[in-house]
C-alpha cells in the first residue's frame, strides 16, 4: 500500500474514534455534540474514498499463475468435438475415408470371425455372397482400433444400413483439393489395359471434373472405362460416373484435357419454354404439312431437366398427312444443354 495513503486512513480513523466520544460527552476541540456528529460522519467519508483508491491497487495483485492458468485454459476452448472411447482402446472418429485393396467386413474385430452375409445378392443369385468393401466404394470410421475399425457403408448409398468390422490397414484418409472437393489419387482406381496408358492424365481430369462439376459430388472411380462408340485410332476417349439411383449421369473425357484449359462445369439444362419451343419445332420439322402441327403444351405434356445438363420433353401433337389425314403423334426430345441431341417421333 501507498505509504501516504497509509497515514490519511489513520489519521481519518483516530478523528472518527475521537468524534464518538465527543457525541457522547462533548469536549475540545468538539465543543457540541453536532460538531462531533459531522467529524465523524466527514472521517468516514474520506475513508470511504481511500478504500475506492485502494481497491484497483489490490485487483492488480492477482497471481500472475491464476492469470496464466485462465489464458492456458480458454485458448484451448474448442467448438470441434473430442472423439469418444470405445471398444479396446478405439475412437469414435466418425469421417468418412477410402479404401485400398478389397476385405469382406467381418461381425467382430479379429482374424476368424464370421463374415456378414449379402442377404440381398444371395437370394438373387441364389448362392451365398458376402459384404466387402473394395476401392470403389468408402467408408464411415464407427469405431477405429489399431488394428481393426468398425465401418459403415457411405457409397454406394444403397448399402448404408451395413456395418461392420475390417482390418485398419486397408483405409486410408482422404485429401482435399483447394475448393474442398475429393482429392482423387491413382490407388482410388482399378486400371486395365486401356486405362493404365493414360493413368497420371485420367487422375489430373478426373480431379478437374471433380472440382469443376457441383453436381458432381460425388464420382463412382469403379466405373472408369474407355467409350468405344466415342473412341477413334489414336484418340482414345473415357467416362466416368458421377452420383447414383436417379442423379447418375458420365461425363466424358480425353487424355489430354489433362494439359489443355477444358473445364468441366455443370450443365443448365435448357428451360422448360425455350426446351418445349425447340421440341415444337422439332415437330413442325418432321411434319408433311408444317402449319397443320398442333402442338399441345398442357396434355400429354412432360418437361424432366437433370442434373446432369439434360433435359427431355415428352408431348404429343397432330398433323395433316399427305393425304390430308389429320394424325395423332407422340414426341420425345432429349437436350443435351441447349442441344436437341436426339428426337423421337411415333403415330399413337
Amino acid at each position: 500500500m501507498n505509504p501516504i495513503l497509509a497515514i490519511l486512513i489513520l489519521v481519518a480513523t483516530m478523528i472518527a474514534g475521537i468524534a464518538v466520544l465527543a457525541i457522547v460527552y462533548p469536549f475540545r476541540p468538539f465543543r457540541t455534540r453536532a460538531r462531533a456528529l459531522l467529524s465523524f460522519l466527514t472521517s468516514m467519508l474520506i475513508l470511504g474514498a481511500l478504500g475506492i483508491a485502494i481497491a484497483p491497487e489490490k485487483s492488480a495483485k492477482i497471481p500472475t499463475a491464476e492469470k496464466s492458468t485462465a489464458a492456458i485454459v480458454q485458448s484451448h476452448l474448442s467448438s470441434a468435438k473430442i472423439p469418444k472411447p470405445c471398444g479396446e482402446g478405439g475412437l469414435v472418429l466418425d469421417d468418412v475415408v477410402a479404401v485400398s485393396g478389397e476385405t469382406y467386413l467381418l461381425k467382430e474385430p479379429k482374424e476368424k470371425a464370421a463374415r456378414i452375409k449379402n442377404l440381398k445378392a444371395s437370394e438373387s443369385l441364389g448362392s451365398t455372397h458376402y459384404h466387402q468393401i473394395d476401392k470403389s466404394t468408402t467408408v464411415r470410421r464407427l469405431c477405429s482400433q489399431p488394428d481393426w475399425t468398425e465401418v459403415q457403408f457411405v457409397t454406394p448409398d444403397w448399402l448404408t444400413d451395413i456395418h461392420g468390422w475390417v482390418p485398419s490397414r486397408v483405409l486410408r484418409t482422404i485429401g482435399q483439393q483447394a475448393n474442398g472437393s475429393r482429392l482423387y489419387v491413382a490407388e482410388d482406381f482399378s486400371w486395365d489395359k486401356d486405362t493404365k496408358r493414360v493413368k497420371a492424365a485420367i487422375v489430373t481430369v478426373v480431379n478437374k471434373i471433380a472440382r469443376d462439376n457441383a453436381n458432381c459430388t460425388t464420382i463412382d472411380t469403379g466405373s472408369l472405362s474407355l467409350s468405344p462408340s466415342r473412341s477413334k485410332p489414336n484418340d482414345p476417349v473415357f467416362f466416368i460416373t458421377c452420383e447414383s439411383g436417379a442423379e447418375v449421369f458420365n461425363v466424358w473425357f480425353r487424355p489430354r484435357d489433362a494439359k489443355d484449359a477444358t473445364t468441366f462445369a455443370a450443365k443448365t439444362p435448357l428451360d422448360r419454354n425455350a426446351a418445349t419451343g425447340a421440341c415444337e419445332r422439332a415437330a413442325k420439322d418432321a411434319a408433311t404439312h408444317p402449319s397443320t402441327v398442333s402442338f399441345s403444351r398442357v396434355w400429354d405434356f412432360a418437361y424432366m431437366p437433370h442434373v446432369s445438363g439434360r433435359a427431355r420433353v415428352v408431348s404429343s401433337f397432330t398433323a395433316r398427312n399427305a393425304f390430308n389425314l389429320e394424325l395423332k403423334y407422340r414426341i420425345d426430345c432429349l437436350f443435351d444443354g441447349s442441344s436437341l441431341i436426339e428426337t423421337l417421333i411415333n403415330e399413337t
